[in-house]
């Protein structure tokens, strides 16, 4: 298939809330631009390295196993980030990427939340051309014909 890489601006989502509630100065914001990060449509989450990590002041909010090439392993997801990619974002969590020579990944699900494919033949990233050079996310619509009751218990 070949190397599909892109250029990405990640921005802790937490300074980005203190710049706008006025606890610190745009120029405080934590944002990094990455150029030619890969894509890799078998990695879940966008993934940074704990050097990247540290720069942008990200939170440790839980441990998750990972399946890797070595096996089940634990790392910790990180954040929340904003990721923008040819001005499309999205809020998410990032994983630690726990890899000597790589220092990000783009995966599966912000590709998903951004409306992007992988295109093998040309190598690049693009907008999904069943819609229109537009981000159009999918929902399940429900009719007044449609009925689904969920049932909630209290904890």
């Amino acid at each position: 298939m070949g190397k599909v890489t892109e250029d990405v601006k990640i921005t802790s989502y937490d300074s980005l809330r203190d710049f706008k509630n006025k606890i610190i100065k745009e120029a405080e914001i934590k944002s990094l631009y990455l150029q030619n990060v890969i894509i890799d449509s078998g990695v879940t989450l966008m993934c940074l390295s704990k050097k990247l990590i540290e720069k942008l002041g990200l939170e440790p909010l839980r441990t998750v196993k990972v399946n890797t090439a070595e096996g089940i392993k634990e790392t910790t997801i990180y954040g929340p980030v904003l990721i923008e990619i040819k001005d499309r974002a999205v809020r998410q969590d990032v994983m630690e990427l726990k890899h000597p020579g790589i220092d990000a990944l783009i995966g599966q699900l912000p590709l998903e939340q951004l409306d992007f494919l992988i295109n093998p033949s040309i190598q690049r990233l693009i907008p999904n051309p069943e819609h229109d050079n537009q981000m159009i996310l999918d929902q399940l619509i429900v009719s007044e014909d449609y009925k689904y009751e969920i049932k909630m218990n209290e904890f």
